[in-house]
């Protein structure tokens, strides 16, 4: 039996280190996303902290109202980058689905195409040993006809 020869198999490992660099681009915006996430967190806790603490003078009572609209613009700030973060995780996700089919098709072109290998083989071994079959009778047909004929 011959061996297989999937002719696209460079197409196949080239799609296959594609959809690979897609779910590593996957990993490392999960992570920035896992990241901002956090970041926002920790802004949001330091904004509620503050909200309990009040100053007793005037000039603290301002002090602090500029510190917690900093904070807020801080919260604002990492809620906006965590959103893009998530829509980069979206994206990845989308990108990777894409490179993932686009490998699968492929793979089962290469299926079909062992399934053809498999049958052609199949035949021509059925072929052969029909042929072997038929010399086997015709020389045993011969031998009883020059055995009958003497």
């Amino acid at each position: 039996m011959r061996r297989f020869r999937f002719r696209l198999e460079p197409v196949l490992k080239c799609r296959a280190v594609k959809e690979e660099q897609k779910i590593q681009a996957l990993a490392r915006a999960q992570r920035e996303e896992v990241e901002r996430e956090e970041q926002l967190k920790a802004a949001a806790e330091e904004y509620s902290e503050s909200m309990k603490e009040d100053g007793k003078t005037l000039w603290e009572l301002q002090q602090w109202a500029v510190y917690r609209d900093l904070l807020r613009r801080e919260v604002r700030t990492k809620a906006s980058e965590l959103d893009l973060a998530a829509e980069r995780v979206a994206e990845c996700r989308a990108e990777l689905l894409d490179a993932r089919q686009d490998r699968l098709t492929v793979e089962k072109v290469k299926e079909r195409r062992y399934a053809v290998f498999l049958e052609e083989e199949a035949c021509k071994e059925r072929r052969e040993n029909d042929e072997v079959s038929q010399l086997v009778f015709t020389a045993k047909n011969s031998k009883l006809i020059t055995k009958g004929g003497e």
